[in-house]
């Protein structure tokens, strides 16, 4: 597979920049075979293996051009961050707790082992971690994903599949640093602060028999009908299965609706809890 970088000297270098044929002195990202430059008149400049194909070198220069990037500008645009509840039947729009925003932080570490993980990125900014894990092809597997979220470190998933053909590095730096999409939360630690703060100034249903919760808050009913009161309801915060049961979460109470609402209700309680 050709490619239009290589290595030279540690670094991702462009065909552009180095001397023609075996004079470039790079060798392949991937597979650290000698690459040759080839910049002749007939074809489009570009590296090729000397004595093998390499068919992971394009996914494998992806992973580092985005790495040197990161390393380099010490910055990122983050993508939204939500409290990630609601009903099934009737999603929340209204659990935004940051828009997306560009952060910029103080130490990047590549492939450094942080507790049981080895991330591909990790940041800090302050006191506060930030790993970020990056794919082309295949995503953080299920294995690696609880590690993260048992680790309680805000972790960010960065998609490159859309670079099927090599990008020049100012448009990864221009994705990376001013983009939000392709980017997604494995795991949030504000969005689970907000999230936990929320379910616990709810009131939990158990739903019974023939779709029934016990009384409504608005209506002062005695009992509800899921389906009929309860999913049209933006009091309805969210619905989880727990072994056979579902259970709703109502903030009819409470009066929330938002993270918004949650955030004044708590500043004019004192950010006292309700535990039930």
């Amino acid at each position: 597979m050709f490619t239009e970088y290589a290595l030279k000297n540690g670094r991702l270098v462009h065909v552009s920049e180095v001397e023609r044929g075996l004079k470039c002195g790079c060798f392949c990202p991937n597979c650290n075979e000698q690459m040759i430059a080839h910049k002749g008149n007939q074809y489009s400049h570009h590296f090729a293996h000397q004595n093998a194909e390499c068919s992971h070198v394009h996914e494998t220069t992806l992973h580092l051009m985005a790495k040197e990037i990161l390393e380099k500008e010490k910055r990122i645009m983050l993508p939204t961050v939500r409290a990630n509840i609601g009903s099934q039947n009737q999603p929340s729009n209204s659990d935004i707790i940051y828009s997306p925003k560009i952060i910029e932080f103080d130490e990047v570490y590549l492939e450094k082992r942080y507790d049981d993980i080895v991330p591909d990125v990790l940041i800090r900014t302050g006191d506060n971690f930030l790993i970020i894990e990056i794919f082309v092809t295949n995503e953080v597997n299920e294995t690696k994903r609880k590690k993260i979220i048992d680790s309680k470190t805000s972790a960010l998933e960065i998609n490159l599949s859309e670079f099927y053909k090599m990008p020049l590095i100012k448009e990864l730096r221009t994705f990376l640093l001013q983009e939000k999409h392709n980017k997604k939360w494995i795991y949030n630690r504000v969005a689970e602060y907000y999230k936990i703060l929320w379910l616990k100034n709810c009131d939990r249903k158990k739903e019974l028999e023939n779709q029934i919760v016990q009384s409504c808050p608005l209506e002062n009913k005695k009992s509800a009908n899921v389906v009929d009161d309860c999913f049209p309801c933006s009091h309805l915060v969210h619905e989880e299965k727990l072994e056979n049961d579902w259970y709703l979460y109502c903030s009819g109470r409470t009066k929330i609706t938002s993270i918004t609402e949650l955030k004044n209700f708590l500043k004019n309680n004192g950010g006292n809890k309700n535990d039930n």
